[in-house]
């Protein structure tokens, strides 16, 4: 179980600072083709079913303690730290001659509909893929704030 934080009312507003999302586009790369910066953003899928609408976070390659899932108000943060690939002690790199695969510090925040029960919402991680399932709400009076297990 994927553990899922909702902020309180003062946490908020660590969230809403600006920059965040533009910081993700404007970075450039390097004279070799490698980011400058170790800051990335994990690609995302968002089905809809009757009941609930599922997100699925593409996260190969991470230890589901190193991944956070939180609510505030209307927003899903997803966030955490993936480390650098790298070869075993045995099979040490010389050289890097090619490096795609993100890794660093990243950030994801999706807008919930309106009418998901936040008091339900839950997370799993497996093979690679974080899925968090934002069950539909069948009334009125939903949380702010919350946290959740992984």
């Amino acid at each position: 179980m994927v553990e899922i934080v909702v902020a309180s009312a003062q946490e908020s507003d660590l969230f809403s600072r600006p920059g965040g999302a533009i910081t993700d586009t404007v970075l450039s790369r390097s004279f070799f083709g490698f980011w400058t910066t170790e800051s990335w953003r994990p690609d995302v899928n968002l089905y809809e079913s009757r009941q609930a609408f599922l997100v699925c976070v593409d996260l190969a390659g991470m230890h589901k303690s190193d991944i956070e899932v939180r609510v505030d108000k209307n927003q899903l943060i997803i966030r955490g730290r993936r480390a650098c690939p790298m070869p075993s002690a045995h099979d040490r790199a010389v050289a890097v001659h090619l490096m795609e695969i993100d890794h660093g510090s990243f950030s994801r925040n999706l807008e919930m509909p309106s009418n998901v029960d936040e008091t339900a919402i839950s997370a799993h991680y497996d093979t690679g893929l974080l899925w968090i399932t934002l069950p539909k709400a069948s009334g009125a009076g939903v949380e702010q704030s919350r946290k959740h297990k992984l």
